[in-house]
């Protein structure tokens, strides 16, 4: 095998998850302003799957990838999860589309849709994994749930 990461390919993780975040934009925001006749309001919601999808989409490459190291900045990598975000922010958008169906005005659905992606969040930091951390980083085994089994 060769020594090239996922990163070092012609097509990083990042860039494919650029294509899949201004697809998603488009077909949201398309979406959005077909359904609701509002620009701006297509734009948010494009712009909340969107920016989701830019995280979610490099994080699953990189977690998939045994060979994948994180950066070694590891204060930046404590304070940031982005899988923990794509995930949050892409749901985001989807449910202020669906709360669009709900209410009148376009304010309460985009509040409720960020405040949500906001618990998400921090519950999905403490929960998933970060790319490049394996069941050794903690000096543990892998989780399972037969732990649980008495």
């Amino acid at each position: 095998m060769s020594d090239a990461t996922t990163d070092d390919g012609p097509v990083g993780p990042a860039a494919v998850g650029g294509v899949a975040a201004v697809v998603t934009f488009a077909m949201l925001a398309y979406v959005t302003v077909l359904l609701f006749d509002r620009t701006a309001l297509g734009v948010v919601v494009g712009a909340l799957s969107g920016a989701g999808i830019f995280y979610t989409v490099p994080y699953t490459i990189r977690r998939g990838d045994p060979e994948y190291v994180r950066d070694a900045h590891p204060n930046l990598a404590r304070s940031f999860h982005p899988g923990a975000a794509g995930y949050a922010l892409s749901g985001a958008g989807v449910v202020a589309l669906a709360l669009l169906f709900v209410f009148e005005t376009p304010l309460l659905p985009v509040g409720v849709a960020l405040g949500l992606a906001l618990v998400e969040y921090v519950i999905l930091s403490r929960v998933l994994p970060r790319a490049g951390e394996g069941a050794d980083a903690d000096g543990g085994a892998e989780w399972s749930s037969d732990e649980w089994d008495g």
